[in-house]
């Protein structure tokens, strides 16, 4: 009788240390999950279908975005074509400080831009498709505190990513060819 009274109470102290064990196993999947690209793009995609800016900027850069894409613009001028003459050179370097200049200006109106945006914008198949897209159809490549992120199935970066000092990844950089197709 005391070996079967010790194998039931036996039973219960297995029961509850499992379930123990498969919760703190769970908060601790759900607390790394939240560390990833993956669950920060899908945040960023959640906040646009709802059209709350104020989280949707949580999760872009918009100063390296711009940064960047002024860089690029810049890079495919002297790579498109280099000067033909002094001129032309002297043309180019004060385009580039007008630039430099502008930017500052464009950082400080690009939330509010993208704010009027959202509450503007009103395609309703465009959010539908959204609502239906899944982060999992594109391919995230962490190195260190930053991530490629690509289109499944395609070799070309779509957009780069930085992990930002609270935990959570933003978006730094888009591909210059990406963003043509958006256009189309």
């Amino acid at each position: 009788m005391k070996k079967n009274e010790q194998v039931c109470i036996k039973w219960p102290i297995l029961i509850g240390s499992a379930c123990a064990a498969l919760i703190l196993l769970a908060v601790f999947a759900f607390l790394y999950a939240r560390t990833t690209p993956h669950y920060s793009l899908y945040m960023l995609k959640k906040a646009i279908v709802n059209r709350d800016a104020g989280q949707v900027l949580r999760y872009l850069d918009t100063d390296s975005i711009l940064d960047n894409m002024a860089k690029d613009v810049f890079a495919r001028m002297d790579k498109k074509e280099p000067p033909r003459n002094k001129f032309e050179q002297h043309m180019r370097a004060a385009g580039k400080d007008v630039a430099a200049q502008l930017l500052p200006q464009l950082k400080a109106q690009m939330g509010e831009s993208i704010t009027n945006l959202l509450l503007s914008y009103n395609d309703e198949q465009l959010f539908g498709n959204l609502r239906r897209a899944t982060v999992f159809a594109l391919t995230v490549t962490t190195h260190g505190n930053t991530a490629d992120v690509r289109q499944r199935g395609k070799d070309r970066i779509s957009f780069t990513m930085a992990k930002s000092p609270e935990g959570h990844w933003r978006i730094t950089s888009f591909n210059p060819e990406e963003l043509k197709l958006l256009g189309n």
